[in-house]
């Protein structure tokens, strides 16, 4: 964000929606609201654990194929560098991950699952399944496998995006 958007959105006052489509406008309020039904379970997640969103979406990347390196995990996370090892210096001193020397390159570091990593995993796949197929019992099937289609297009489209605003990040830190 620069100059007059920026300006505006440091001001403190609403952001002016006008110039949004009123059908994005109506989709970005329905994300937002979505959203929020989640918020008892982030809670419950920080009661628990003490994780963060993002501590907890790196944790289940390295679950989904351990002894990945630091530069893995950020492409796939679409966070810089940095960000991954500050997650990871947190995730390490707190018992849920451990960095070894990768095998396959001796300069290399890969990350691997503690016990306590796989044990907040486990519980809290199981209370999301929970909390969220109490949400969604309410839909049909048609309806599910819409919402799948949709946000799953969302996804696609949100990491091409946020890939392409990495590397322009990147190239400005050159």
């Amino acid at each position: 964000m620069t100059g007059k958007k920026e300006a505006s959105a440091l001001s403190g006052k609403p952001a002016d929606r006008a110039s949004l489509r009123p059908v994005v406008r109506d989709a970005v309020s329905a994300w937002g609201e979505t959203s929020a039904l989640l918020d008892p379970l982030r809670l419950r997640i920080w009661d628990l654990e003490g994780l963060t969103v993002t501590q907890l979406r790196l944790l289940f990347r390295v679950a989904e194929q351990e002894g990945l390196s630091n530069a893995e995990l950020a492409d796939r996370l679409l966070v810089t560098r940095p960000s991954v090892s500050a997650l990871l210096d947190r995730l390490e001193r707190g018992g849920f991950i451990r960095r070894e020397v990768s095998p396959n390159d001796r300069r290399g570091i890969s990350i691997w699952l503690e016990d306590r990593g796989w044990a907040a995993i486990n519980v809290i796949q199981h209370e999301s399944d929970e909390y969220m197929s109490h949400m969604m019992d309410a839909l049909s099937d048609d309806e599910l496998v819409e919402l799948a289609r949709v946000l799953g297009r969302l996804v696609a489209v949100g990491r091409v995006r946020r890939a392409r605003d990495l590397e322009v990040e990147r190239q400005t830190q050159a």
